[in-house]
């Protein structure tokens, strides 16, 4: 892909020429020309001197145990993972000056004119070592009268670098998340219900399309079954997010409310 378009050797980061663009305005206001001002900041300008790209790696190690106990009353489900990933893929916005290399006086000033440079949006790898893990836990508990509650909590991280990338990791995922349920299947004879809550911590989503923090949530979801065997079939009301209580799942995204539907299932017997 870089043949012809150039963008591994001789690119700026988008990111630097945005605070490039900032310093240079502001001399210009402070009664400095725009030529000048160009080559009094040019050194905030950061060659991007991409890598070929090359396929991402990863070891990763996993250890987890799972038994049951009291007569399968109790169930324990735990695990545990470590990921190494070696040329973290990522994206990276550059920008190419047209006609000329990059370190050269023409080229500072391509950076001021977006019709005198080609912007790019590329993978490319990089240069540090990531490290993810976590951790999940999961109960469940049988009682007298058909009755169980579910219960299971995770945690995740991303290892943190001394060094930054030219990207943003991206990787978009809360620390803690919890969720936690009540059911019966036949509470009386023919209806059952489900009960779940979930919560989750907030955490900083990250992406080229937009980044920002995302509050902590929790919301509480309801089903109740009717069954109807004699005439083959089942009623099911509902809802998720029942008491409406809108959060946001991403940076940019839509606010989700709450859904409550209705539904009825036939069983064809041929």
């Amino acid at each position: 892909m870089n043949d012809g378009l150039g963008y591994l050797e001789n690119s700026y980061t988008l990111a630097s020429i945005d605070k490039f663009i900032s310093a240079v305005n502001a001399d210009v206001d402070g009664g400095k020309s725009q030529s000048q001002a160009a080559q009094d900041n040019k050194q905030l300008l950061v060659a991007a001197n991409l890598q070929k790209l090359q396929p991402e790696k990863i070891n990763s190690f996993e250890v987890g145990y799972k038994s049951v106990f009291f007569n399968n009353k109790l169930v324990l489900d735990w695990d545990f993972y470590y990921n190494i990933y070696e040329g973290f893929l990522g994206q990276v916005e550059v920008a190419v000056p047209k006609n000329s290399q990059i370190g050269s006086n023409t080229a500072v000033l391509a950076m001021l004119d977006r019709t005198k440079q080609d912007r790019y949006r590329v993978y490319t790898n990089s240069n540090n070592t990531y490290k993810s893990y976590g951790s999940s836990l999961g109960i469940r508990y049988n009682v007298t009268g058909n009755y169980n509650i579910n219960t299971n909590v995770s945690y995740n991280d991303l290892a943190s670098n001394t060094t930054s990338d030219l990207f943003i990791t991206a990787f978009n995922t809360p620390k803690w998340m919890v969720n936690v349920s009540v059911g019966n299947r036949e509470i009386i004879k023919n209806i059952g219900f489900t009960l779940v809550a979930r919560w989750q911590s907030g955490f900083t989503w990250e992406s080229p399309l937009a980044s920002g923090e995302i509050p902590s949530y929790y919301t509480i979801d309801a089903q109740a079954t009717w069954k109807l065997p004699e005439i083959h079939a089942n009623i099911k009301i509902g809802a998720t997010n029942l008491l409406n209580r809108r959060y946001f799942q991403y940076a940019a995204g839509p606010e989700i409310g709450g859904l409550y539907y209705l539904a009825f299932t036939y069983d064809l017997k041929l």
